[in-house]
């Protein structure tokens, strides 16, 4: 198992980071549904800081697998190649990073969509602006509805 140990230090820190990206992916989502833009900014800041990291391990991952013999294999090409035992070590450390970047992009999407729908109800609004026409009829539903809500 000597052999694999820089390349399983190598996963334990992906792992560590897509649970780290998953954080700030949620509290963007979060920021984006309550319209806290300054938190999405800063999210976003994050994410560029790991993206640069990510891009790092993943060198030094290719590297690895190059110095084992096995430059671009999958991780389930990998898993065929190996003893039983190296396997018995790595099978639930590749599971565990699959499940945190699955996480990490459910989460993305997500925060991505609202992002998006954000844009676009901003885009109505500055149209609608330019429109008067569109701008009373704004004014007269958003009277109605604080009408309402008295």
């Amino acid at each position: 198992m000597e052999r694999f140990s820089d390349f399983i230090l190598i996963i334990k820190d992906l792992i560590q980071l897509f649970g780290a990206l998953t954080e700030v992916e949620q509290t963007k989502l979060n920021a984006a549904v309550e319209n806290k833009i300054s938190f999405v900014e800063e999210c976003m800041k994050k994410e560029q800081a790991a993206v640069l990291r990510l891009r790092g391990l993943d060198q030094r991952r290719e590297k690895a697998q190059r110095e084992l013999g096995m430059e671009g294999a999958s991780f389930r090409e990998i898993l065929e190649q190996v003893s039983q035992e190296e396997e018995k070590e790595l099978r639930p450390l590749f599971q565990e990073l699959s499940d945190k970047v699955s996480r990490f992009q459910s989460v993305s999407d997500s925060a991505k969509d609202i992002i998006e729908v954000n844009l676009h109800t901003i885009k109505k609004q500055l149209e609608a602006a330019e429109d008067p026409v569109k701008k009373d009829s704004i004014k007269e539903k958003n009277t109605h509805f604080k009408s309402r809500s008295v």
